[in-house]
């Protein structure tokens, strides 16, 4: 049964993107003496600070915990709070005061946001200023503060209610060439938390695998594995779920299911098994926003199109089953059968929560060989543990410069030891091996084919690329020059690896492009559908890793569209996404891949206003794997 939610909502939604138009004005009538009160009061140490750069000039202000990124809008700081109360609770009302207005002339225009494609990036992309914003007098933002609404799993595995609140500390005013700027907040939430305790399970799993009844068989060892690691595992087949579930369409039959496994068993993760059922060709797409014909589990594509992206593959969909209201969220507010449509021409934008309540991953095999083949594989890397294991404390950093430089270094350099950094927090005995552009004058190892398969071969916890890509490849620029180097499938041959087998995060466009076949990349020469060039490409660089027949990854991640960065901070968009998963394994100790994954999200939604083009990255940020992979493995 539907639970239902009055939210009294006070303040002004805006730039969040997310639940502006979902909720209900109305005041619940209903008398209740569970009242709760939060209040965070926000100083700013100083006053705004003018940094030149490029012929404009950065804001920087003490105590703002990053930046709003509206694309080709002034790059301004921002302070961001997300509270988590009980799931179910009404009446959120939330308040917030700017303290000590100030004003300042500034020397020239603030500088806009340059986002690009990473693919597409260079240091002399253009700066482009939004006339609506920069031809105006208007103070921008037009509003001192918005505030939005979430729901879904936090960090310590409870269904929580997130109420996240963004203070704008400055306004920009680029016709009078002027800020405002506020010393500091006073931000106050009151809400009802529900009377009810939370429900208990009278069965509970930990993990269901869906996946058509044929390889149900062929699962079952795996199945067998997990219940003795002590991760209760079931079996779900796609021929009982279309049967026993409603949905207009088959993604939606599916994530009924999960819906009901969730609320009953309890469940934390989902591992779908099952992609294309042919490498040569397949259509892909039964709807705009679907393909189950031609697949073994169906695939939810959204619309939230950028470039030749129009609609990108999204498994995030089977997570996220609950938005703050407490109903099931299909991802299609609208009713128009366009699922997470936002600014798609012609239709009207959907509300749509990215908050997971369960962590979704997939191994998308084409027959039961790939999948005999990934059974063998995760049996054994998690039939032993770390100690066992003396290759798990390396970690391997490929990067260049994708776009420029930052702190001194080249970005993709930078993000990798960053990667690194977080994750020695959990290993410490972690050593790093840099495959890095910058080392070729030094004799170490560099990104191309030779260096990456030779780090490699030699093993590693996890390995961390971050630069360019495509469904068949992975590059970067040398640090000095506008050449690319790096590596594709072809040369996967030289990764021999045996089962010294990393968690492979890999930051690039089109790199989990689980959709692809050969005859269809071969037809598209022209890089705009399936990015193939017109080469027989039958499986994307990350799954690739992953389903390699000898060595490899024993997980790995991609975009299925492209990804983005920013000419400033690398951190942003989808590195941060990335930089974010391995703060989870280093600073929250998370132990287990899907949730490192999942948490990376919802970290970066916390922390962030969510955009279109902030969701479009998030909903394209594949995980390939067994969800409920332990790191390491488990000791003997």
């Amino acid at each position: 049964m539907k639970k239902i939610l009055t939210i009294a909502i006070i303040g002004v939604l805006i730039l969040s993107g997310l639940g502006a138009a979902a909720f209900s004005t109305n005041v619940s009538i209903k008398q209740t003496t569970n009242i709760k009160n939060e209040s965070t009061s926000v100083l700013f140490s100083s006053q705004p600070t003018q940094l030149e750069k490029d012929g404009f000039v950065e804001i920087e202000m003490n105590g703002a915990t990053t930046q709003l990124l509206e694309p080709n809008k002034p790059v301004l700081p921002i302070y961001v709070k997300t509270y988590q109360i009980p799931f179910g609770s009404t009446n959120i009302q939330v308040t917030c005061s700017p303290e000590d207005i100030g004003t300042m002339t500034l020397t020239k225009e603030v500088i806009p946001v340059r986002i690009a494609p990473l693919s597409k990036m260079s240091e002399r992309t253009a700066y482009v200023k939004d006339s609506s914003v920069y031809g105006s007098a208007a103070f921008y933002p037009s509003n001192w503060y918005s505030y939005d609404f979430g729901a879904g799993r936090n960090e310590n595995d409870q269904q929580m209610t997130f109420v996240k609140v963004v203070c704008y500390p400055v306004r920009y005013s680029p016709v009078h060439n002027q800020v405002e700027y506020a010393d500091g907040f006073e931000i106050n939430m009151n809400y009802d938390a529900p009377a009810t305790p939370p429900k208990t399970f009278d069965t509970s799993y930990d993990m269901v695998i869906i996946a058509p009844a044929a390889f149900e068989t062929t699962l079952q060892p795996l199945i067998d594995f997990k219940n003795s690691k002590g991760v209760a595992t079931t079996f779900k087949s796609m021929e009982d779920i279309l049967t026993e579930y409603p949905g207009v369409d088959q993604p939606e039959q599916v994530k009924y299911f999960i819906k009901y496994a969730y609320d009953t068993w309890n469940i934390t993760y989902v591992l779908l098994v099952g992609g294309l059922k042919n490498h040569i060709f397949a259509i892909d797409k039964d709807t705009i926003s679907a393909g189950w014909k031609a697949w073994w589990v169906p695939v939810r594509y959204v619309s939230i199109p950028q470039d030749e992206d129009e609609g990108c593959l999204s498994d995030l969909y089977y997570g996220c089953l609950y938005n703050v209201t407490g109903d099931f969220d299909s991802w299609d507010s609208s009713g128009d059968g366009v699922y997470a449509a936002w600014g798609m021409a012609g239709l009207k934008n959907d509300i749509f929560d990215m908050y997971p309540e369960v962590y979704v991953s997939r191994l998308p095999v084409a027959n039961k060989i790939e999948l005999n083949h990934m059974v063998k594989k995760i049996i054994t890397y998690e039939s032993t543990g770390p100690a066992e294991k003396p290759w798990y404390t390396t970690f391997i950093g490929v990067g260049g410069r994708t776009f420029g430089y930052y702190a001194g270094k080249p970005d993709g350099e930078y993000l990798c030891e960053l990667a690194y950094n977080y994750t020695k927090l959990a290993i410490p005995d972690l050593k790093l091996v840099k495959v890095f552009t910058t080392n070729r004058d030094t004799g170490g190892l560099v990104p191309d084919k030779k260096g990456i398969s030779k780090a490699f071969n030699q093993g590693a916890g996890f390995v961390d690329f971050e630069g360019h890509g495509g469904p068949s490849r992975w590059d970067t620029n040398w640090f000095d020059v506008d050449e690319r180097v790096g590596i594709n499938i072809v040369n996967f041959v030289r990764i021999q690896n045996g089962e010294k087998q990393p968690v492979v995060i890999v930051g690039g466009c089109h790199n989990g492009l689980y959709n692809i076949t050969a005859l269809v990349a071969m037809l598209d020469r022209d890089g705009t559908t399936h990015f193939g060039y017109g080469y027989p490409i039958y499986f994307c660089f990350s799954w690739g890793l992953v389903i390699k027949p000898v060595g490899g990854a024993i997980a790995s991640t991609g975009c299925t569209g492209y990804g983005f960065g920013s000419g400033g901070n690398p951190n942003t968009l989808s590195g941060a996404l990335e930089m974010n998963f391995f703060w989870q394994i280093g600073n929250n100790s998370v132990t287990n891949l899907a949730k490192a994954h999942s948490q990376a999200i919802s970290k970066f939604i916390n922390e962030n206003t969510i955009n279109q083009l902030a969701a479009f990255c998030i909903t394209n940020w594949a995980l390939f794997g067994d969800p409920s992979l332990r790191f390491g493995g488990y000791s003997s």
